[in-house]
This record gives C-alpha cells, sequence and structure tokens, in this order.
C-alpha cells in the first residue's frame, strides 16, 4: 500500500468577520517564510433565505477558483516561469491592505503610519477607484496623482470633506508612502522598476518647507496685542504657539488633561489625533496664561470652536489688524513653537518630541530654517573696506 504524501497548501481561504455580520474571504499566501494576504473583495452573507444560501455558494465557488489559479501561477514562478506579467495585475489597494496588516506594531511611529496608509489608500481609490493594479502605475499615473493631490480636499472622521484642501506636507508625505510601496515591489519583483524614479521633480509633490509660514517673536507680541472677536479662539492660537499642539488636539484639550508633577509643573497628557500616539507636553506658565476661564461641567478647554476653514478667515482678518502680512493659518502656531524653540536654545531632539513627531527628519527643517536666517543675517552686514 503507497503511503499518502500531504503536501501543505501554501495558499488558503480564509474569513474575516465585519461589523455587519458578513464575512470577507481572502486568500492567506505563505511563501519563502513571508505571508502575505490578498483580499479578494468577496463577501459571504447571513443566510435568511434559500437564495442567500445559493449566491454564498456561487461565492465560495468563485473563491476557491481564484485559489486555485494563484496556486498556479506560484508554482510556475517556482519552477521558473516568468510572472511579471502576472504579477503586476495584483490590485494595489490590496498590496496597501497587506502591507498594513504586516507592519510590526513596534515599527517607530506605528499609529502615525497606519493613518498615512489609510489616507493614501482613500485619496488613491478617490484618484483612480479601488481597481488599481500594479501594470497601471506608471509615470503618468503619478504625475496625475500629484495634480490630484494639489486640488484633493480633506476628509477624515474628525473633519468632513469641505473646501480645504490638502496642506502640501500632507501630499508629500502621501506620495513618500506610495514611493515607498513601490520600491517594495521592485525588491520582491512584482514591477521591473519604480516609475516614480523617472519623474522629473514637478511631477511629484515637495516637501512643506515652512520657511515663509511662521511668526517671529515680536509677531506673536503683536497679535497678543491686537483686538479679536473670538476670544477663545485668540487664546487658543497663542496657546499653540507656546507649545506646539495641532488644532485638533487643541479642540480636544481637556481640563482633565492637565497634571501636576513633583515639582509643582504643569504636564498635559492628550493622545494625539493625528497620530494616536499618547504625549505628555510640558505647559510653561506663559502658556498657562491663555487657558480661558474654566466653565463649570464643561471639560473642553476652548470650547467648540468653528470649523478649520472659518478658522482661517478670522485668522487673516487678525493678522491683517495687526499689520502683518504672512498667511495666518491655524498650523502656523504649530511651525511658530518649533522654530521659537530652536531659535531660543531648544535641542532638535526634544523639540521633535514635544511636536510628537516620529521621525527628528521632520524637525529638522525648523533647524534648516534658522541656520538661513542666521546665515542671512551675517551676510546682510554692510562692508567695512571700501
Amino acid at each position: 500500500m503507497k503511503k499518502q504524501i500531504k503536501v501543505k497548501e501554501p495558499i488558503r481561504l480564509r474569513t474575516k468577520k465585519l461589523s455587519n455580520g458578513n464575512e470577507s474571504l481572502y486568500l492567506d499566501i505563505y511563501t519563502d517564510g513571508k505571508r502575505d494576504y490578498e483580499f479578494l473583495k468577496l463577501y459571504i452573507i447571513q443566510e435568511r433565505t434559500k437564495e442567500d444560501k445559493e449566491k454564498n455558494a456561487q461565492t465560495l465557488k468563485l473563491a476557491n477558483a481564484i485559489k486555485s489559479k494563484r496556486i498556479v501561477e506560484l508554482q510556475n514562478e517556482e519552477h521558473g516561469f516568468k510572472t511579471n506579467s502576472i504579477k503586476s495585475k495584483a490590485n494595489f489597494i490590496n498590496y496597501i491592505d497587506s502591507f498594513v496588516e504586516n507592519l510590526p506594531k513596534d515599527t517607530k511611529g506605528y499609529n502615525g503610519y497606519i493613518c498615512t496608509m489609510q489616507g493614501l489608500k482613500y485619496h488613491l481609490s478617490k484618484y483612480k477607484g479601488e481597481n488599481i493594479t500594479f501594470k497601471d502605475i506608471d509615470r503618468k499615473f503619478l504625475a496625475g496623482f500629484t495634480e490630484y493631490l494639489k486640488a484633493a480636499k480633506v476628509s477624515t472622521k474628525a473633519v468632513k470633506e469641505s473646501d480645504r484642501t490638502l496642506a502640501q506636507g500632507t501630499q508629500w508625505n502621501y506620495f513618500n508612502k506610495l514611493n515607498l510601496l513601490l520600491n517594495k515591489a521592485e525588491r520582491e519583483e512584482i514591477i521591473p522598476f519604480n516609475p516614480v524614479d523617472r519623474l522629473e521633480k514637478g511631477e511629484r509633490p515637495q516637501r512643506a518647507d515652512p520657511r515663509c509660514t511662521f511668526l517671529v517673536l515680536d509677531e506673536v507680541k503683536k497679535l497678543a496685542d491686537t483686538p479679536f472677536r473670538m476670544d477663545k479662539l485668540k487664546r487658543a492660537f497663542l496657546f499653540a504657539c507656546l507649545c506646539g499642539l495641532r488644532i485638533s488636539d487643541v479642540r480636544s484639550l481637556q481640563w482633565s488633561s492637565f497634571q501636576q508633577d513633583s515639582k509643582g509643573n504643569t504636564i498635559a497628557k492628550l493622545t494625539q489625533k493625528k497620530t494616536k500616539s499618547i504625549l505628555y507636553l510640558p505647559i510653561s506658565p506663559e502658556a498657562l496664561k491663555q487657558l480661558p476661564q474654566k466653565e463649570n461641567n464643561v471639560d473642553l478647554v476652548f470650547g467648540k470652536l468653528p470649523d478649520n476653514s472659518y478658522i482661517d478667515k478670522l485668522l487673516k482678518i487678525w493678522a491683517k489688524d495687526a499689520g502683518i502680512t504672512k498667511n495666518l493659518t491655524f498650523h502656523v502656531s504649530r511651525h511658530t513653537f518649533a522654530t521659537l524653540s530652536i531659535t531660543y536654545g531648544a535641542e532638535l531632539y526634544t523639540v521633535s518630541k514635544l511636536l510628537g513627531h516620529a521621525d527628528i527628519k521632520t524637525t529638522q527643517i525648523y533647524a534648516d530654517v534658522i541656520n538661513e536666517k542666521k546665515r542671512n543675517a551675517v551676510n546682510s552686514i554692510p562692508s567695512i573696506i571700501d
């Protein structure tokens, strides 16, 4: 009697329970010691009727057919057949899902990373739909995506889609993560080369430069001395200039967030809206002066502030009244805190931690700005030799 040899399948069909009670079908692919996933966009629905049962049977049949096809493709690759053309037809949105699923939770800046990847996935889908393949992503696709990002509207759970477009830094961040994914795909031989490398400088978003979007100390003082129609918004902006919080974190700041350390200093403990990471932020006596008077039974420090687009309109009026010509937005307060801190001697690493940056390279931009200001100051001295 011949002994049967059991072969472990490299690809298995699995299900993921959804909040609506249905189940999402996906392939669990394990090759060369690495696990990958392919979400099939097929769903097993709750069976309430005979038709539901028949529909589920057809869905499973289709899913198993896809699974069998993937196994054949995998075996062809193992035996030396070229499969780049097959790989290039893989769904890129699914590739993002797989990357997020496999990203180690101890990755530096994990929550911010996940947030950016989800934003990239959202905007790619808005740009070209959910059926984007690697083959679709060429130079023309990428240049078009750059143009799309310039006009794309902000859309998060906290901020409904409005007239406010993505910040330049956000555009750069999304494109940077797209480049990272394509580099990974090139290493995995899914694509022969990364098409980002073929782009001209103007065809991809550039890193945001804060050199024209921060206030010097005299300008902050001018704003503080200039009357403003909305006292809590004025205090919120000046508070952010002195501690570097994003507007999303200023909105959610609660009186219960403030704590006293053993020396009597004030610290704010909060979960950053953007990165979901916890930040312990020392609050200076000057920043404390900007806090409004606490109201009974109200925990939000600055109450309910207007939407971002209206805030920016009010800030422009305030800046004009103060004689400031710079384009004032709430995010300028964060840039202001960074540049003021570095100007007055704070170490780059410390400022990076205070801002909640996952990568110190992000903070380095502000140091470069300060160094350029110093160089310009030195070069402005007139000649002493006739």
